[in-house]
């Protein structure tokens, strides 16, 4: 006998679960599940659990995979070599992701509009698999490191201080993951199509300041502390302001929102770039970027019951005070720790 059963739901995220039970005349039986759990930002969990009438007769699996193609085209952007060019670098990478962002948003949006949540997801893992030839032939560079070298790398003060700013400032991420959809339709009275065009010209300004201020950086006319100061207090001020509930002036306030993360985020790769070396770039950048995704995730199980219970523009704000707050620590971790302020 087997029995094969498949559930799905669709909202911030999704369960989807797979069992077969296998099971002889003689009442012995196995049962195996398979588990794939999608939370904010994408974390896909695997797990396979087989088990058995026999005492003591259990088998348990899990496997993470979380995020790789991302991680995979970070560590690739970090290893490739632009001397002179590095903030250009990380500019074109944020512009180029966050072009496909809002084109994706508001792609979708029409999609979701036209036909239905199953066949947009189908669409859009078809177009995933056509960019696998793109990527298949391009060289990979090989290091040999030792994971003790890793605990070498984090055991340094200019590398927990930019941990602690970075967790902080991705709370708000956790917020808007929670909150941000719901204030749109709720707070705005936006409909899909709308909520597609207001995020998506929004993330596109994000591209685009990334872009401009990695030229910037490289050309010494900013330097990476100012430029990551200044990004989180115009993150975090606008990201309070634009909960006003006035339609045109909340989507030009969050266009001002999204120029602050597009500065602190070029900042943040800068940053990463020079605490580590490029041999063990991939693992390091990748366990930054997994602090990042912490305070994401941690930030969403504050701010959804905040948000449920007080109203959707709540966490926004508090998450925007938190912003302006990582500011002013990174102003105190300068200072303490004697971080190099140009690059």
């Amino acid at each position: 006998n087997a029995e094969i059963s498949w559930q799905t739901e669709y909202a911030d995220s999704g369960i989807y679960d797979i069992s077969v039970e296998l099971a002889d005349s003689y009442g012995a039986r196995d049962t195996a599940n398979f588990t794939l759990n999608i939370l904010p930002k994408s974390i896909f969990e695997l797990s396979i659990d087989t088990i058995s009438v026999f005492p003591a007769e259990l088998a348990t699996l899990s496997v993470n995979l979380t995020n790789l193609e991302e991680v995979s085209i970070r560590t690739l952007v970090y290893k490739t070599r632009m001397e002179g060019r590095e903030g250009e670098k990380f500019g074109i990478y944020n512009l180029v992701r966050n072009i496909g962002a809002p084109l994706g948003l508001f792609i979708g949006g029409v999609l979701i509009l036209l036909l239905d949540f199953s066949l947009a997801f189908k669409i859009i893992g078809i177009l995933s698999l056509l960019l696998i030839p793109l990527v298949s032939f391009r060289p990979v560079m090989r290091y040999r490191v030792k994971l003790v070298e890793y605990k070498m790398d984090f055991i340094n003060k200019k590398v927990v201080s930019l941990g602690i700013i970075m967790f902080l400032f991705t709370l708000h991420w956790g917020a808007e993951h929670t909150s941000y959809g719901l204030f749109l339709r709720n707070n705005l009275g936006l409909d899909m199509f709308l909520i597609g065009v207001y995020t998506s010209v929004a993330l596109f300004i994000l591209g685009v300041t990334a872009y401009f201020f990695g030229k910037r950086i490289d050309s010494r006319k900013s330097n990476m502390k100012n430029v990551f100061i200044a990004g989180m207090i115009i993150s975090g001020v606008f990201h309070i302001l634009h909960t006003i509930p006035i339609v045109p002036l909340s989507f030009i306030l969050r266009i001002v929102h999204e120029v602050g993360d597009g500065m602190a985020m070029i900042a943040v790769y800068f940053w990463v770039s020079r605490l580590f070396g490029v041999e063990r770039i991939g693992g390091d950048s990748s366990l930054m970027f997994t602090v990042m995704l912490f305070g994401q995730v941690i930030g969403s199980l504050i701010f959804g019951p905040i948000g449920y219970l007080m109203g959707y523009h709540i966490p926004l704000i508090i998450s925007g005070m938190i912003n302006i707050l990582c500011a002013f620590l990174l102003l105190i971790f300068v200072k303490v720790f004697r971080i190099r302020e140009t690059y």
